[in-house]
């Protein structure tokens, strides 16, 4: 009998630990496209998607090309165009009256903003998550020192594949196994580390570094962003992600504590934030 009691205060303690969000009818509208970065797919949002899902809210994980369970080979992706393909798709073919939520993590914010000055009329927000945030993508020096990870302070840690050859740029990079729990997830679970690890795959870092935007109308600027900055971030670090925040102000800024991986290492912190973000979304 106090076996049965044990199970059921462990289930109690579960319930207690989801989060406790009212079911408003405007929240159940919102649709969210989570992005993933580099390396990773649709597969890293498992408990984000969850947690979502679980409140009432409509969620979509896209793989982008070369990326999760997309059978393409990065090191045939030569243009960021190529890989942010399945997101561009999706929205092309959404309906004419119905708005998303583009939630984008690491170099996924990238793929957001593309997205923003392509169809700013289907997105009701978009949410930077340790993200690359710069308006015209990589267009100059400070846009290279800004969104660009700087790895050297851990030694040799990525293995890059030359698909042009060896005298070419490489295709594709993938970081080494042995440093992704120390740069990647440092603060997430041994876990949730070797899901990761088993999963990554190499990502098409010439189409990236090649991508350019042009602003083709302002309807871009009403587009509301908002970032969350992670401060334990080894990829990304806190100053670069208050250098793009200074130079291309969103609406509004959110801190987490948190390594490069808040959807493994802090996914309620997360949740939470990204909910909150959601409340200030004026319904049109």
């Amino acid at each position: 009998m106090s076996g049965g009691r044990v199970e059921e205060e462990k289930e109690h303690t579960k319930s207690e630990m989801l989060p406790k969000y009212p079911h408003h009818h405007h929240r159940q509208q919102h649709h969210l496209v989570l992005i993933h970065g580099i390396g990773h797919g649709a597969w890293c949002w498992y408990k984000i998607r969850c947690l979502l899902e679980a409140s009432g809210y409509k969620v979509t994980c896209l793989d982008l090309k070369g990326a999760g369970i997309d059978q393409s080979d990065p090191n045939t992706i030569l243009t960021f165009q190529d890989y942010n393909k399945p997101l561009i798709n999706f929205l092309s073919h959404l309906p004419l009256d119905e708005k998303v939520v583009l939630v984008g993590h690491s170099v996924g914010g990238m793929s957001l903003t593309d997205a923003i000055h392509r169809f700013a009329n289907k997105i009701h927000m978009a949410i930077y998550v340790a993200a690359t945030m710069l308006e015209h993508g990589f267009s100059t020096h400070q846009d290279f020192k800004d969104g660009k990870p700087d790895l050297s302070a851990f030694g040799n840690v990525v293995k890059f594949i030359y698909g042009l050859g060896p005298d070419q740029p490489p295709t594709s990079a993938i970081m080494k196994e042995n440093f992704q729990h120390q740069i990647l997830y440092q603060m997430s679970t041994l876990e949730d580390s070797t899901l990761a690890s088993m999963l990554l795959r190499p990502g098409p870092v010439l189409a990236l570094q090649g991508a350019r935007f042009e602003r083709t109308a302002d309807a871009a600027d009403c587009v509301p962003r908002v970032y969350i900055k992670t401060m334990q971030d080894h990829v990304i670090k806190p100053e670069q992600q208050d250098a793009m925040i200074k130079r291309w102000p969103p609406s509004q800024v959110f801190v987490l504590d948190s390594d490069h991986s808040p959807f493994f290492s802090t996914p309620f912190v997360l949740f939470g934030l990204l909910v909150k973000a959601l409340a200030s979304i004026k319904c049109s």
